[in-house]
């Protein structure tokens, strides 16, 4: 019953925000500008990060007890939508988003190191000392989704829809082992994005934003790396690997791609999967979709290895 509420309030909330806020950020020109790399030619409100923050959190409170891992996930989470909408108003530099980025992962980190020592005597005792190269990669992981999810987000509903196909994956990967608390983070971020995604898809009235794409890139990531850690099982880390195939995959081409061609490895370019779709003709909406199904058979394919 708990779920069923807290995704109903998250929706709701939501939905009741995005209309408003979206009127909001035109008054007030918080608003991405269309340029050379993007695909949109009028400027949208991006304050997308803020509404579904709102929807999240408040669903949260209404029904659970914010305390412990719940607690530090969200002032994390907090320090990355502020940074998300400082990065949409006055356009950051990569390097310092990554430098700043590592604060909220190293908060997830230290609050759940006694479960991380756990999984590493328990499940990587055979690699000895190499075992705790974890920390670092627990670091790398959240910093990488987080952006990850930020470089899909590249045409109307694409990170939306993403994201939430990825936490209702982890949802259901969560009912299997009881995670009563990662479920709860799942379907109330899930929630709030689903009634985003109604003003979100194409043609979009309102944009994620990096704040958005940010925030839910890193709630995912910490919910895939904690259910790993709970779950105790070695095998289970390429579970997120495969749900998130798509935007992990797509950001390490883009990284291969510009290092190949000695571009700057953080220069946004118009070569990502979905721009090479749009170039071959397939409309806008179709792109989505496609994309959609892809993290769709990754996520059941995860299902089917992890159940």
């Amino acid at each position: 019953m708990k779920y069923i509420e807290v995704g109903v309030i998250a929706f709701a909330v939501s939905y009741i925000l995005t209309p408003y806020l979206a009127q909001v950020g035109k008054k007030q020109n918080m608003v991405d500008l269309p340029n050379h790399r993007k695909i949109h030619e009028a400027a949208i409100p991006n304050l997308g990060g803020v509404i579904i923050f709102f929807g999240f959190l408040l669903s949260l409170l209404f029904i659970v007890q914010i305390e412990g891992q719940i607690k530090i996930l969200l002032a994390a989470g907090v320090i990355i939508l502020l940074l998300g909408i400082v990065d949409d108003i006055v356009d950051l530099s990569p390097k310092h988003k990554f430098i700043i980025q590592m604060v909220p992962a190293l908060m997830v980190i230290i609050s759940n190191i006694d479960l991380i020592n756990i999984f590493i005597n328990n499940q990587l005792k055979s690699f000895d000392l190499l075992g705790y190269l974890l920390y670092p990669i627990l670091i790398l992981w959240i910093v990488g989704v987080t952006n990850s999810i930020n470089l899909i987000d590249g045409l109307d509903g694409l990170a939306c829809g993403v994201s939430i196909i990825t936490l209702i994956t982890f949802f259901v990967l969560g009912l299997k082992q009881n995670f009563e608390t990662l479920n709860l983070i799942s379907i109330a971020l899930a929630g709030s994005m689903l009634a985003f995604l109604r003003f979100n898809f194409y043609p979009a009235k309102i944009f994620l934003g990096d704040s958005g794409s940010t925030f839910s890139g890193f709630i995912l990531a910490s919910l895939g790396a904690l259910w790993v850690l709970k779950s105790e099982n070695a095998f289970f880390v390429f579970i997120p690997l495969i749900v998130l195939a798509l935007p992990i995959f797509d950001t390490l081409f883009a990284i291969y791609r510009r290092y190949r061609s000695h571009q700057p490895i953080f220069q946004a370019d118009k070569k990502h999967l979905h721009h090479r779709l749009l170039s071959r003709g397939i409309s806008h909406k179709n792109v989505v979709l496609i994309l959609w199904g892809v993290t769709a058979l990754c996520s059941i394919i995860a299902l089917i290895l992890a159940l």
